[in-house]
């Protein structure tokens, strides 16, 4: 059941990526595998209760995955109560929830808090962003995802409502004058590249958003969709830290608050 902590919104993000966004579509399942790395590779444990929280979570689908895989109790945030909606019943939470009125009892709260293909949609993102890490206790982990590679920007990203597309020192640059560490980023989705450029082409003349965004994102039958499932296996085995790829991981720490001068 969702918890209104706030007045759900209207969104404008079109309602295709929610029929299309599921558990088991080959880019979720590769992006969980991309961050499962990553996880490990910053020594978050996987079988402690630790408590996170997932900001633009929509459907729940990250949560969905992650819980399968971890012990974590994952609360889901987001103000698309449609969205919301759809989401699965986990070990944490549904909010309706705004970062930027927070709560109290959620402000330093989090051992890790999740921001996975939001950021790119902000325009005003530096304060979006500090109300986001504001959730994050001491010592606790931030994860973020984003598309990648300017150069990759299409009509599908307008259609999705991306204001931009990242590369580390971007996204470095995002975090500055934050009081988080940043521990790892790496690219994953390497061999998406070329189909990210084909889909630049082949999606010009699409009509609605809608169309733009299943178009762009659905493959085009079950065959093509193993496929894309093989590639990124193989991917993953040939290559732990791509040069390159269509989406770009982050994972940084907070630091603790400094002691006083004679404490």
């Amino acid at each position: 059941m969702v918890e209104y902590l706030a007045q759900a919104h209207e969104s404008e993000f079109p309602e295709e990526w929610y029929e299309l966004g599921r558990a088991d579509h080959f880019w979720f399942q590769w992006r969980l595998a991309a961050t499962l790395r990553q996880v490990a590779a910053v020594g978050l444990a996987r079988d402690r209760p630790l408590r996170v929280l997932d900001v633009g979570a929509g459907g729940g689908v990250l949560r969905e995955q992650l819980e399968r895989h971890t012990s974590w109790t994952i609360d889901i945030a987001d103000l698309n109560g449609p969205a919301l909606a759809q989401a699965r019943p986990g070990r944490g939470r549904i909010l309706c929830y705004d970062v930027l009125r927070p709560h109290a009892d959620l402000v330093g709260a989090y051992d890790v808090v999740l921001l996975f293909d939001v950021l790119e949609h902000i325009e005003a993102r530096r304060p979006f962003l500090e109300a986001t890490l504001r959730h994050v206790k001491p010592d606790g982990h931030f994860l973020l995802n984003v598309p990648a590679w300017q150069f990759l920007y299409s009509a599908y990203d307008v259609a999705a409502g991306h204001v931009l597309r990242y590369r580390k020192a971007t996204l470095a640059a995002e975090m500055g004058g934050t009081d988080f560490d940043i521990l790892d980023m790496r690219y994953w989705g390497m061999s998406m590249v070329p189909l990210l450029l084909l889909r630049k082409w082949l999606v010009r003349a699409a009509g609605s958003n809608n169309d733009c965004i299943r178009q762009g994102f659905q493959p085009p039958g079950p065959f093509v969709h193993g496929a894309l499932r093989a590639v990124a296996r193989g991917e993953a085995a040939l290559w732990r830290r791509p040069p390159l790829g269509s989406s770009l991981l982050l994972a940084a720490r907070r630091r603790r608050p400094s002691a006083p001068a004679g404490a």
